[in-house]
């Protein structure tokens, strides 16, 4: 557990006091998830959003016929969770799994809501961070109507620089809505590339 990285992340954009912290940790769950622990199981009632102190999480969707679709990675300093199923309280619609062990703190809805009512100048921090993901959906769209799976890769490795070597290449070539063996293949020719 370590607080101090915390605060210091968070402290970048919005400066809180030594009494200030106390409340804003007393409002998460402090939690250390073993590799490939479940942190939350599609129509979860119960939904957090979820701190990466460290680690890897991976947020995803399973379709009917049980193909996985990576939404997102959580890394250090990262947020994650289904935002939809926590603003609006509903069911999530995704799973949430560690890839490595990870430490991360939870809030809820309700814990959330307490917490921005005692500490409004956290209110700047959410909103710039709720952009932010707004932004990069809106990027990742057209990634993905628009780019090559060669520079759906090069993006994908200079969003993730610690991930592409972590994670298994399935988990990758879902996020870029590839097939494990054309990113393979794709991995083989950029190789054979880069020695030429």
């Amino acid at each position: 557990m370590n607080k101090a990285a915390i605060q210091q992340h968070i402290g970048k954009q919005v400066q809180l006091q030594e009494q200030e912290w106390e409340i804003f940790f007393a409002h998460f769950e402090y939690r250390s998830l073993a590799r490939n622990e479940l942190l939350c199981v599609a129509g979860d009632e119960l939904v957090h959003f979820v701190l990466v102190e460290s680690g890897c999480l991976m947020t995803y969707f399973t379709d009917r016929e049980g193909h996985i679709h990576v939404m997102q990675f959580g890394t250090d300093m990262w947020w994650t969770g289904d935002l939809e199923a926590f603003t609006r309280g509903t069911g999530s619609r995704y799973s949430i799994k560690a890839l490595m062990p990870s430490e991360v703190w939870l809030i809820t809805r309700t814990g959330f809501e307490a917490l921005v009512r005692r500490l409004p100048q956290l209110e700047r921090y959410f909103r710039s961070l709720f952009q932010n993901a707004l932004i990069a959906h809106q990027k990742r769209i057209i990634r993905n109507i628009s780019y090559t799976a060669e520079e759906k890769y090069a993006e994908f490795i200079r969003t993730y620089p610690q991930v592409w070597q972590l994670v298994p290449q399935k988990y990758i070539a879902s996020f870029m809505g590839i097939t494990p063996e054309f990113l393979s293949k794709l991995r083989r020719q950029l190789l054979e590339r880069e020695r030429s």
